[in-house]
């Protein structure tokens, strides 16, 4: 799986899930195998972003009711957190997490040892980019439960955005022998995905979409589909992912703005822009904010833009409010739109913590964004350490070799970009062909 627009920026700015899969509605099986005297861990339901809205909503209202008839039913209140970490995910809405905070430390408070609630924790600490704590949360969940493939999955998410690559795979692979599922699989994909390796990828997903249990599942798994087959350059099989995907599960906003994207880089651009409309009306997302707003300033709707930019602000501020930690993509936003010192500091900020390829990529070009390309091109070359195929992260090294009169090397990324995608942005595209007519062929 070549990884995609949004699977290496937009998805997670500010609300998306960590890597490919975190929280959901959580219910607890009683038959589930484990050591005697272990509590059962929370079946986490992966859900699309707004696919099941309604559902997570009922889950909630459920939950609520249950709790105040049975207060101390503390498999409830973890359950209840986890479906407030998806309800910040189905709305928009960051103001869910302190909810879920609140909802997990009642169970921590009467049980310090319980680890679905730690668990639950952890979860939410990806959720808010606090990665080193929920690696820690994580760990010392599966300290209480080694057979938690919950938490293994949760602990593996934070080891890749820490750039612990080496204990990631191991810990992804003790999640796949413990719970071969959608949620295992699919994180299987995004592994082969960050290594460059395509066919291993596509196994992935063809494991996730064979297990998938329901109609909602094999969707989400469609949308990641799509999604290789965008970031791969092949727009027509992404739309018609894409397509089948919301034929299955037609309110699912993630696929509608994947229809989206793949119709504006098949030429549709009237039709990417009215389902554009749509999504940023039904979840006003900063990451579909941007991608509308970027395709409208592609069309010369620069005042419509920018009003979909001073949503996804707001809407940035209101995640910061809710402890939501400013992450990688924020500063690559930042430094696409004319805003080099804050992009910086967030990216600096994130380097101090974590040094995985995704932070080297957004450092060097927030550095690039600041006038100091020689530094950028470091980051840029070891954000290519493990064989990561991006056309965006090729096109950002390509623009800093050019800056630094690396003529050859910059023709040769920038071709590469275009090569493995040429509709990976459209604010980044027409930039990429300029430069390469102002380098001349080789």
């Amino acid at each position: 799986m070549v990884l995609s627009r949004r699977s290496s920026v937009v998805a997670a700015f500010v609300l998306a899930p960590v890597l490919l899969l975190v929280g959901g509605i959580a219910f607890y099986d009683d038959q589930q195998d484990g050591p005697a005297g272990v509590a059962p861990e929370p079946q986490v339901i992966q859900v699309g972003e707004a696919a099941a809205a309604d559902d997570v909503a009922a889950s909630v209202t459920a939950l609520q009711e249950r709790l105040r008839r049975l207060p101390e039913d503390w498999s409830s209140w973890t359950s209840l957190g986890f479906a407030y970490i998806a309800q910040a995910r189905t709305t928009a809405d960051p103001t869910y997490y302190p909810r879920a905070e609140e909802a997990f430390a009642v169970v921590l408070e009467a049980e310090p040892d319980d680890a679905n609630a730690l668990t639950g924790q952890a979860a939410l600490a990806n959720a808010r980019h606090e990665f080193a704590a929920g690696r820690d949360l994580a760990s010392r969940a599966l300290e209480l439960n080694p057979y938690s493939a919950t938490a293994k999955g949760v602990l593996s998410d934070s080891l890749f955005e820490l750039g612990e690559y080496d204990t990631a795979l191991d810990t992804l692979q003790e999640m796949v022998d413990l719970q071969p599922s959608v949620a295992s699989f699919t994180r299987v994909a995004f592994s082969y995905e960050l290594r460059g390796d395509l066919e291993g990828a596509r196994y992935g997903l063809d494991r996730a979409l064979e297990m998938a249990p329901s109609p909602a599942d094999t969707s989400f798994v469609l949308f990641y589909l799509g999604e290789f087959a965008f970031g791969s350059g092949d727009h027509e099989n992404a739309a018609a992912h894409y397509a089948e995907g919301l034929r299955l599960d037609p309110e699912n906003v993630l696929l509608l703005a994947g229809q989206a994207k793949a119709k504006a880089a098949l030429g549709d651009v009237d039709g990417a822009l009215a389902d554009y409309a749509e999504v940023v009306q039904r979840l006003p997302q900063p990451s579909y904010l941007v991608e509308y707003g970027e395709l409208l300033e592609s069309v010369g709707r620069v005042e419509d833009a920018q009003a979909q930019y001073d949503v996804a602000d707001a809407a940035s501020l209101l995640a910061a409010d809710a402890g939501v930690e400013t992450d990688i993509e924020v500063a690559l936003y930042h430094a696409d739109h004319g805003r080099p010192a804050q992009s910086l500091a967030i990216a600096e900020a994130q380097y101090e913590t974590r040094h995985s390829v995704q932070v080297e990529d957004a450092l060097a070009w927030a550095l690039h964004a600041s006038g100091r390309d020689d530094e950028a091109l470091e980051h840029a070359l070891l954000a290519q350490q493990l064989g990561t195929r991006s056309a965006l992260w090729d096109y950002h090294r390509g623009m800093i070799q050019m800056e630094l009169g690396m003529v050859d090397e910059a023709r040769a990324s920038l071709t590469l970009a275009l090569e493995t995608n040429p509709a990976f942005s459209p604010r980044h595209v027409p930039l990429a062909r300029a430069a390469l007519a102002t380098l001349g062929p080789g």
